[in-house]
């Protein structure tokens, strides 16, 4: 026994535990990696402690059952490397690693490679063992060495890819070269009776143990739990049963039981057994307790309470401030900041600090380098190790300044995205280093923190859509009412001034661009009336197309020169459209203050709706304010006429327009007569009612009022117009939209007026919308125009025969015409209910 046989012993017992202890774990694959790296070392450490013994005469088998552990090693280290730094294996290497199996059953039948040690017994009576290796034990480590050189290539690599593995890898590394080293000196004469690569052995197993522990793939609390520390009592207490059994059977012997026969001696031993094992259990216990678990057990307490303080708060500042004192209660640490996105979302700046004093920090943009490597980073960052990064060669020298005063930095996430994250400096008093225990503690906070922040911000984002309109992002109606009424309260003794901006013709707008179109140009507007009003009020979409501005402590001509600053940013929206030409915006803008203009919210609201209708009628795009009963408008007010507007009689206002044209393009007023009859009887013929035909009438006499401002040799011209007149007689349409607008009574034409150049197919102008998109009104005028046209004498062309016009409708059907009103027009053109209105030419 004096041949170091305890030494294998121990490391027998240490592996034996560990692989215990780790058994629960086996799901990870990286655990169990390392069970396949404690059952080799098992088999090493068995068959080197069992040879020494020279247990049972087999000798020679522990030793090979010895040097099997010893070959199974850099296999299932190379297996642990790659699954620790996530690498792919190459399969021809593990062939090679795997080779040395029937090299070690070759060896096993010849003894060539490497025989067994001779056993030597000096002068003392102590047992050596002495190998006498030859060139040919190259051969059975050859395959073993290419593993270990790819297990160093892999990394290698990861050193150049990922800074951060460095302090991961490193104690691995070391252990490995110490049992490189502790195999390599049993080889020397001096040393070979001494088992340096059973302590080597040991040094290895612990620093896998650590490197695991640090990589935080388990708790201490469950490897030490009381089953495993039971497991390592027993084993502690059998080899020490083992070694002092003799001398204790002479002890009982001589105490109990003075010449008697041994038999007797059974039953104090196995009372003695089991009571040494509790006292080296408690005492591991204890031991355990003291270092590692005590800390831990702490700081599991502190996490359940944490997590459920912050599972019942959906305030983010609550969730921030419980975060901000458990990291500064628990670790002791100077400073700690907790980063957030800014409201624009496109930095992080400090949301919540435990150094008031301390808050001023740069805000880091989002697309920063740093900001980049954390997003791509799920685990706290060492900021020693990021200093080794490329992203930290690529910052500012303020920032690198700034990142330097941290010690480690903790991403929160919501799922994949990066919502913020926590910066701690170094810790205060004598314990200045984070542990193991401390990081993995930090971890599990932020983690926490990162689910009730998540919450937090889903309940904000809840409350805020409640609180504002989907499309524009500014206040709703509902929620501007309670603001107004809070201002009311708070600006009892003080002014208040409430704008109301009303979009002009923005049925028009949409009628001619489309819905999408539409909501585009409302978000352009709130975003130019919140860009004007910035922090002095509150803005809201008050209904469709207008917008109200709340605005405390605001008198009347300071809220009148921001309308001027809105009106202004409005009519300037479409001026730089690139794609085509989008008609300009204007805006009605009201203006109503307490005291001035009203004494109660009820009645603010009340006059600045009469004032937006004044704006209305007196022509649009003005500024009016209302002033104790009276509105001051900045344009003109509405006329009266016997009691009604003017605008009311409107028949001699369309007749007058179709004149005007007449005195141009004698055509044009025949044509349009012609239209409204033929689109009238179409009309009638679909099934409209009265008030929709007149509405359908009225626009096919005005569908061509544009042409006024078309000059009279493109209008009168007898050959095919070039591409550029063309483009020029196109414009005919928009400009007459342009005159319709103006007339208040008309603008329900438009829709007819704007689209009867559209094709059923999308090929018209001016928008190239098809099918259904296209209004009723004006598919039925394209038909009607069409058919004139077609049928009619023009400067460029002889009229063609009720017959084959129809036959040119027919055959554009689906394609320039709506095919159901198509079909229906022809077919009341050929029973006579709609009658073609034909040229005297043509009748002769």
């Amino acid at each position: 026994m004096a041949s170091y046989i305890y030494l294998p012993l121990i490391a027998l017992i240490f592996h034996v535990f560990l692989f215990v202890a780790f058994f629960a774990y086996r799901r990870e694959e990286i655990i169990r990696t390392f069970l396949h790296i404690l059952i080799a070392s098992i088999f090493w450490t068995a068959g080197s402690a069992l040879m020494r013994a020279n247990w049972g005469d087999l000798f020679a088998t522990w030793y090979h059952i010895s040097l099997a552990g010893i070959l199974m090693l850099p296999y299932v280290f190379f297996n642990f490397i790659s699954c620790f730094l996530e690498a792919k294996k190459s399969r021809i290497i593990e062939l090679i690693g795997l080779s040395v199996i029937p090299l070690y059953i070759f060896n096993i039948c010849s003894n060539i490679l490497l025989a067994p040690p001779q056993i030597i017994v000096d002068s003392s009576g102590q047992m050596q063992y002495m190998y006498t290796p030859t060139f040919a034990v190259t051969l059975l480590f050859l395959p073993t060495g290419i593993l270990l050189l790819h297990t160093l290539y892999l990394c290698v690599v990861s050193y150049k890819e990922n800074d951060e593995i460095h302090d991961k890898l490193s104690p691995i590394l070391m252990a490995a070269a110490i049992v490189f080293i502790g195999n390599l000196v049993i080889m020397l004469p001096v040393f070979q009776s001494i088992p340096f690569d059973i302590l080597s052995g040991n040094i290895f197993a612990f620093s896998l143990f650590y490197a695991l522990y640090r990589k935080r793939l388990f708790k201490l609390s469950t490897i030490f739990s009381q089953s495993t520390c039971y497991v390592l009592a027993g084993t502690l207490t059998i080899f020490l049963f083992f070694v002092m059994i003799n001398p204790l059977h002479r002890w009982i012997a001589s105490l109990f039981y003075p010449g008697q026969s041994s038999d007797g001696y059974v039953i104090p031993i196995i009372i003695l057994f089991f009571i040494v094992m509790e006292l080296i259990y408690l005492l591991i216990k204890k031991i355990l307790d003291g270092i590692f678990i005590k800390d831990e057990v702490i700081q599991t307490e502190i996490l359940k309470n944490f997590s459920l303080s912050i599972s019942t708060s959906l305030e983010k500042e609550a969730v921030l401030d419980t975060l901000l004192m458990v990291i500064k209660d628990s670790l002791n640490v100077r400073k700690v900041y907790i980063f957030l996105p800014n409201s624009a979302d496109t930095h992080f700046q400090v949301a919540k600090s435990g150094s008031p004093l301390h808050e001023q920090h740069t805000p880091l943009a989002k697309d920063n380098p740093f900001i980049q490597y954390l997003s791509s980073n799920i685990d706290l960052v060492s900021v020693k190790n990021f200093r080794r990064t490329t992203a930290y060669r690529a910052l500012w020298e303020q920032e690198k300044e700034n990142i330097c005063q941290y010690e480690y930095i903790v991403p929160l996430r919501n799922e994949h995205e990066l919502v913020g994250f926590v910066t701690l400096s170094k810790k205060s008093g004598k314990k200045e280093a984070y542990s193991i225990n401390d990081l993995s503690f930090l971890s599990s906070v932020c983690s926490i923190a990162s689910i009730g922040l998540k919450n937090a911000l889903l309940y904000e984002r809840a409350c805020r859509e409640a609180q504002t309109d989907e499309l524009t992002g500014l206040l709703n109606r509902k929620y501007f009412r309670q603001i107004l009424d809070q201002q009311y309260e708070s600006c009892s003794h003080q002014v208040l001034s409430l704008m109301l901006i009303n979009v002009d013709d923005f049925k028009l707008y949409n009628q001619l661009y489309g819905i999408s179109e539409g909501d585009a140009a409302l978000v352009r507007i709130a975003h130019a009336i919140r860009s004007a009003v910035d922090e002095k009020g509150y803005v809201a979409r008050f209904s469709g197309k207008e917008f109200a501005v709340i605005l405390p402590q605001y008198d009347t001509l300071s809220t009148k020169d921001l309308a001027e600053k809105i009106r202004g940013l409005i009519a300037s929206i479409n001026q730089s459209s690139k794609d085509y030409r989008l008609r300009g915006l204007t805006a009605s803008i009201g203006i109503c203050s307490i005291p001035y203009g009203a004494y109660n919210v009820k009645q603010l609201l009340e006059n600045i709706d009469m004032t937006i209708y004044h704006v209305k009628q007196s022509g649009k795009n003005a500024i009016a304010v209302y002033t104790e009963g009276i509105t001051d408008s900045k344009r003109f007010t509405t006329k009266t006429v016997g009691g009604s507007t003017a605008y009311s009689s409107y028949a001699s206002t369309i007749y007058a327009l179709t004149a005007a044209i007449d005195t141009k393009d004698h055509y044009t007023f025949q044509h349009s007569e012609n239209v409204a009859y033929y689109a009238s009887e179409l009309a009638y013929a679909y099934g409209l009612s009265d008030d929709n035909v007149d509405i359908i009438r009225e626009a096919a006499l005005l569908h061509d009022v544009g042409k006024i401002g078309i000059t009279e040799d493109i209008l009168n011209k007898e050959g095919k117009l070039t591409p550029e007149e063309y483009e020029i007689m196109k414009g005919h349409v928009e400009n007459a939209v342009s005159i319709i607008r103006h007339l208040p009574s008309l603008d329900y034409v438009i829709p007819a007026v704007i689209g009867h150049h559209e094709r059923y197919d999308g090929t018209g102008y001016p928008r190239r919308i098809s099918g259904e998109d296209i209004p009723l009104f004006a598919r039925i005028l394209c038909i009607a125009d069409s058919f004139d046209a077609i049928t009619s004498k023009r400067s460029y062309k002889t009229a063609a025969s009720v017959e084959k016009g129809l036959a040119i409708i027919h055959a554009e059907l689906g394609r320039q015409f709506d095919p159901k009103l198509g079909a229906l027009f022809i077919a009341r053109i050929r029973d006579g209910t709609i009658k073609p209105r034909i040229s005297s030419e043509l009748k002769r």
